[in-house]
């Protein structure tokens, strides 16, 4: 018997001006960084090696242009690649499809898969459902365009922090569901209604400053209209059904981050549907078709956010070894 709903919570309504000065925060945040990342991608600067092997729009979301990895070694003829579909992240509000190429080009060619780095409309412009709704539309379009070198019985999707969320939510899809079978969730929100204030007061006592704390109460403005229930499964996958998400998981979660106990908590209930016993350790475990992985004494997206000398060298090594068990995963539990 499926378990009863939680009772519905709704945001606070944000004061004319908070909201004025919200928008204005987002806006000039999202025109910084826009710029940032136009100058890095200029000829002559970026990184040839990462770019995607071409880009594609489906007319199904035209307005959306997503980043298509083919593995430099596979040619014309060859058998056909698992594929593994990639959302960005950026608080639902900001950044872009290639702000993830080095990592889905290094995926791809390390792996030997096709890596589809997806494009989704951003809030506030674009609030739940829409980013949902337009996922689900050009995930269907990928895993029926035969033009791609895939096999569609080898699928997983994955995702950056809101790019995560927005994996959970989209698989959840009446018109997704036995079409995935695998999702890698790295450093999800997945209970928006929590406060940020409880949420921090989960980390450990030497964590120091969360990224997101200043954040957060932001980005969950920008995404849902105050009529949304906050613990609707596909705004906040924590109450999700089990049956209703791919058969495997793997979740990981920052150490330092507000989001990792919750991450941590959904992880647990997932787990618990099914009869195996529980492998692992309290930080690396395993149990019926999900990973839990918390990465010790790192923050949020600490993957993308490197800083300097000893501190850039532990996280590039962290990095590496997390997307190698990713991988490992992937290939020993999906793509069989």
């Amino acid at each position: 018997m499926a378990s009863q709903p939680p009772e519905p919570v709704f945001g606070t309504p944000v004061p004319f001006f908070t909201r004025l000065v919200y928008l204005g925060q987002l806006y000039l945040t999202k025109f910084a960084i826009k710029v940032v990342f136009r100058i890095i991608n200029l000829p002559g600067i970026r990184n040839k090696a990462h770019q995607p092997t071409f880009t594609k729009v489906y007319p199904i979301q035209p307005s959306l242009r997503h980043r298509i990895f083919v593995p430099k070694q596979w040619k014309h003829g060859d058998a056909p690649l698992p594929l593994y579909l990639d959302i960005h992240g950026g608080g639902f509000v900001m950044l872009e499809p290639w702000v993830d190429d080095a990592f889905c080009a290094n995926f791809c060619n390390e792996n030997k898969l096709v890596v589809v780095s997806l494009d989704y409309p951003l809030a506030p412009a674009s609030r739940y459902p829409k980013a949902v709704n337009a996922l689900v539309d050009v995930v269907k379009a990928v895993l029926g365009d035969e033009s791609l070198p895939i096999d569609t019985k080898k699928v997983t999707i994955g995702g950056f922090s809101a790019g995560a969320n927005l994996s959970l939510a989209c698989t959840q899809d009446p018109s997704l569901q036995g079409k995935i079978g695998g999702l890698v969730a790295y450093y999800p929100p997945c209970d928006i209604s929590t406060p940020v204030k409880v949420a921090m007061a989960t980390r450990p006592a030497n964590a120091g400053k969360d990224i997101l704390e200043s954040s957060a109460d932001r980005f969950n403005w920008a995404y849902c209209t105050d009529d949304i229930n906050l613990r609707d499964p596909q705004v906040s996958p924590k109450y999700a059904e089990r049956a209703k998400l791919p058969p495997k998981l793997y979740i990981v979660g920052c150490d330092f981050d507000l989001l990792c106990r919750d991450s941590e908590i959904m992880a647990e209930k997932f787990a618990s549907v099914g009869n195996s016993k529980r492998t692992g350790t309290d930080d690396c475990w395993k149990r019926n078709g999900v990973k839990w992985e918390r990465i010790l004494g790192e923050q949020h997206a600490f993957d993308f956010v490197l800083g300097s000398g000893e501190i850039m060298a532990r996280r590039m090594k962290r990095r590496a070894e997390m997307y190698a068990s990713v991988a490992e995963f992937l290939f020993r539990e999906v793509y069989i």
